[in-house]
């Protein structure tokens, strides 16, 4: 094999020898990227337990919602009073439409009558 290799020009050697050579990594780099990939592979730990504790406590929060406030006793007295005062304008209000309507009809009688009256006194001249 030794003897074939010298039969090929040594520039043509060295040429595919650094083509061949540049594929391959050497120790020191191989080395380097183990300590890189170890780092982020410890980094990422760090990052998965975080984020379990997170998971932890956002499921407690989930089991344990917080408790309502207690109601406010003049918030409860308030909403009575408005609806109160609510239900007694609505009656309010319908006794003033039924007093407009009863004025309404006085009216109209009253006229119906005043013309009867003014028919019988121009019949009677």
């Amino acid at each position: 094999m030794r003897f074939v290799m010298r039969l090929i020009p040594s520039r043509l050697r060295r040429a595919v020898r650094s083509r061949i050579d540049a594929r391959y990594v050497t120790k020191a780099e191989h080395r380097k990227d183990i300590k890189d990939t170890l780092w982020e592979v410890q980094l990422l730990r760090r990052e998965v337990v975080s984020l379990r504790g997170e998971v932890d406590r956002l499921r407690q929060a989930i089991i344990t919602p917080p408790k309502a406030p207690e109601p406010d006793p003049r918030g409860a007295d308030a909403h009575r009073l408005a609806t109160e005062t609510a239900e007694a304008l609505d009656r309010l209000l319908q006794n003033e439409i039924l007093v407009w309507q009863a004025i309404d009809a006085l009216r109209a009688e009253l006229r119906t009558e005043f013309r009867a009256r003014a028919t019988v006194a121009a019949d009677a001249e």
